[in-house]
C-alpha cells in the first residue's frame, strides 16, 4: 500500500503532503478543484501518466509482488519512489536511479490504474486463473494437477527445443565436422605449449644481445692475464688473498656458462625461432592466449564427439517428446474438465455482483487453443453477444470490478488501485453497489478513488478533500464534521448542505457498518 505521498510544485498545488490510510481512501472536492491532478500526480510516479510536479515522492510498504533485484534498502520495510522534473524527468527507486520503463514493469504487478481501458483482468490467462481458484476451491488436488502440468510443459519446452536444435544441426552435421576437424587440425599442426612463446622470447633477447655477449666477454677476459701479479701483490701487503681468489673463481665460472650459453646460441635455428614466433603470435592474435587457443581446440574435440553421435540422440529425444507430449495432453484434458465445472460456479459468483452493479449476467466460454503453460484452453468474456471489445467504458469497468471482486474472495490478493471516477455518470442504486462492491474490495486492496457520489465518499475509510483557497488548490484528510459537510455538499449542493446533513450522517452509518 501506498503510505505516504508528497508532491512540490505540482500544477495549482504548491505542495501536496498526504499521509494515507489503508482500505477505500475518496478522493472529492468541487470541479476544477485539482483531483485529476493530484490522481495524476500519483499515476506519474508508477510510469502510468506524465511528471507534472518538480518533485514528488510516494512511499510503500515492501510486498513480496515488487521484484527489487538491484534496488534493495537494507532492512527496511518500505519502498520510496522519486521523481524530479528539471529540464528533463528523472526517476529514482530507493534513492537509485532507474528508467521509466523499468520502474513501469517493476510496480505493475502491485499498482494498477483501473480507469485506464485495460484488458489486464479481462484477458484469457487471469480468467483462467480464476477459473483455477474455483477449481481448487472444490477440489484441492487440482492445485497439485496445474503444478505436474507446468512442470511437464517446462521439461517439453526443453526437451522440444533440444530437439528442434538437433535437427537443425544434424542437417549440416557433415559441414560441421569438417569445419571442427579443419579448426582441430589447424591448432594441432602448430602444437603450442603453454608458456612456449615466453621462452622463444627469452632466446630471441639473448640472440639480439650474443654479439655484445661475445665481444665483452673477450674484452673482460684479459683480468685473468693478471690474476698472479694481484695475488703476489696481496700476499706481501697481507690482503685477503681468499676473498680475491673467491671473486675470480665466481667470475670464471660466470663467463664459462656464458661461454656455454654463447655455444648453443650458435646451435640455434635462428630462422626457425623467429618463424615459430610469429606462428604463435598469430595463434593469440585470434584466441587470445596459448592456453585459449588449446581450450577452443578441446571444445571443438567435444562438438566432433557430439556430431559423430547426433543420430542417436535425435532418436532418443524424440522420443522422449513424443511421451511428454502425450502426457501433457492427458493432463490438459484433466484440467479443461475441472475449468468447465468450475466456471459455472464463477459465473454465478460473478453475476451476483454484476447484479448489483445493475448489469447483465456474463458467460465465461472456454475455446481450444494451442498446447503452451496455461493449458489447452482459452477463456472469454461473452456479456449477453457483447465482448470486452465492444463494451462502453462504464460497462468495461465494472465487469473488470466483479472480476477483481471474485478473484480477491476466491484468491485473495493485495495491491493498490487506482480508479478514476468509476460512479460517473451512474444512477443512485448503481452508485451504492459500486460503493458497497469497493469497500468489500478494499479488505484486500488499497483503493484510492475519485468519486463525485457521496456513497462511495460514505464507504471510504479515508476522505480527502480537494479544495481551491485564494487560487490555489490544496487537499486535506477531513474529520468526521467535515466528511459530513462535504458529503452533504455532494448530496445537495453548496445551498442544500444544510438540509442534506442528516442523509450524510445515515449513509456515514449504514456504511461503516
Amino acid at each position: 500500500m501506498i503510505t505516504r505521498f508528497y508532491a512540490k510544485e505540482l500544477v495549482g498545488f504548491t505542495t501536496v503532503d498526504i499521509d494515507f490510510t489503508p482500505g477505500l481512501v475518496a478522493i472529492t472536492g468541487p470541479s476544477g478543484a485539482g483531483k485529476s491532478v493530484l490522481m495524476g500526480a500519483m499515476l506519474s510516479l508508477f510510469g502510468l501518466a506524465d511528471v507534472q510536479a518538480a518533485l514528488s515522492e510516494a512511499v510503500l510498504k515492501k510486498s513480496g509482488l515488487l521484484d527489487l533485484e538491484g534496488y534493495e534498502a537494507d532492512e527496511e520495510e518500505e519502498v520510496t519512489i522519486r521523481a524530479v522534473k528539471k529540464e528533463k524527468v528523472r526517476y529514482f527507486l530507493n534513492d537509485l536511479t532507474i528508467s521509466k520503463k523499468r520502474l513501469k514493469n517493476l510496480v505493475s504487478p502491485l499498482v494498477r490504474h483501473i480507469s485506464q481501458r485495460s484488458n489486464r483482468e479481462l484477458a484469457s490467462e487471469p480468467l483462467l486463473e480464476l477459473l483455477d481458484a474455483m477449481a481448487v476451491v472444490e477440489d484441492a488436488s487440482h492445485a497439485q494437477r496445474l503444478t505436474l502440468f507446468r512442470e511437464l510443459y517446462d521439461e517439453y519446452r526443453a526437451k522440444s527445443e533440444r530437439l528442434e536444435a538437433l535437427k537443425e544441426d544434424e542437417k549440416r552435421v557433415k559441414e560441421l565436422i569438417e569445419f571442427a576437424e579443419f579448426e582441430i587440425a589447424k591448432i594441432d599442426a602448430l602444437a603450442p605449449k603453454p608458456g612456449e612463446d615466453e621462452e622463444l622470447m627469452a632466446i630471441k633477447r639473448k640472440l639480439s644481445k650474443k654479439e655484445k655477449i661475445s665481444e665483452a666477454i673477450g674484452r673482460a677476459s684479459r683480468i685473468f692475464e693478471a690474476e698472479g701479479d694481484v695475488l703476489e701483490a696481496l700476499r706481501l701487503i697481507e690482503g685477503d688473498t681468499a676473498l680475491f681468489e673467491e671473486a675470480m673463481n665466481q667470475l670464471r665460472g660466470d663467463f664459462e656458462r656464458a661461454g656455454e650459453m654463447l655455444e648453443e646460441l650458435e646451435e640455434v635455428d635462428v630462422e626457425g625461432v623467429l618463424d615459430r614466433i610469429e606462428a604463435l603470435y598469430e595463434l593469440k592474435r585470434r584466441y587470445g592466449s596459448i592456453e585459449e587457443a588449446l581450450a577452443y581446440r578441446e571444445n571443438k574435440l567435444q562438438e566432433l564427439e557430439y556430431y559423430k553421435n547426433i543420430d542417436h540422440e535425435l532418436d532418443t529425444l524424440a522420443v522422449e517428446v513424443e511421451k511428454l507430449l502425450l502426457s501433457l495432453y492427458k493432463e490438459a484434458e484433466n484440467i479443461t474438465r475441472a475449468r468447465q465445472k468450475a466456471a459455472g460456479r464463477v459465473e454465478s459468483y460473478v453475476n451476483g455482483f454484476l447484479s448489483q452493479l445493475r448489469m447483465p449476467p456474463l458467460k465465461l466460454p472456454l475455446s481450444p487453443k494451442p498446447l503452451d503453460r496455461t493449458g489447452a484452453n482459452a477463456v472469454s468474456v461473452d456479456l449477453e453477444g457483447s465482448t470486452i471489445e465492444t463494451l462502453s467504458g462504464g460497462e468495461f469497468n465494472r465487469v473488470r470490478l466483479a472480476l477483481l471482486l471474485a478473484k480477491s474472495e476466491l484468491a485473495g490478493g493485495e495491491g493498490v488501485l487506482l480508479i478514476d471516477e468509476i460512479d460517473a455518470n451512474v444512477s443512485g442504486d448503481e452508485s451504492i453497489a459500486i460503493a458497497r462492491l469497493l469497500k468489500a474490495l478494499s479488505k484486500n486492496y488499497q483503493i484510492i478513488a475519485i468519486s463525485h457520489q457521496p456513497h462511495l465518499s460514505a464507504a471510504a475509510r479515508q476522505h480527502l478533500l480537494v479544495t481551491k483557497e485564494g487560487g490555489e488548490s490544496v487537499v486535506r484528510s477531513l474529520s468526521k464534521e467535515a466528511r459530513i459537510a462535504e458529503i452533504s455538499r455532494m448530496i445537495a449542493g453548496e445551498k442544500g448542505m444544510k438540509e442534506a446533513a442528516g442523509l450524510a450522517e445515515n449513509l456515514l452509518e449504514e456504511f461503516s457498518k
